[in-house]
């Protein structure tokens, strides 16, 4: 029962550095190939007038 034991947890502790590592290597490899890109974040200037905060004119 303990040899079962302590198999299943190296097992699991196995799995979990794996996943660890894979997603790591995506989100570094993912953010790299979006580095460039500006877009993700909305901000409205502070004009005088609404026509010109919309790009109303």
């Amino acid at each position: 029962m303990e040899e079962a034991r302590r198999k299943l947890r190296i097992c699991l502790i196995f799995v979990v550095t794996l996943a660890v590592m894979v997603g790591c290597i995506y989100y570094f490899s993912d953010v790299k190939k979006k580095e460039n890109l500006n877009g993700g974040t909305l901000v409205m200037s502070q004009t005088g007038s609404r026509e010109a905060e919309y790009g109303v004119e």
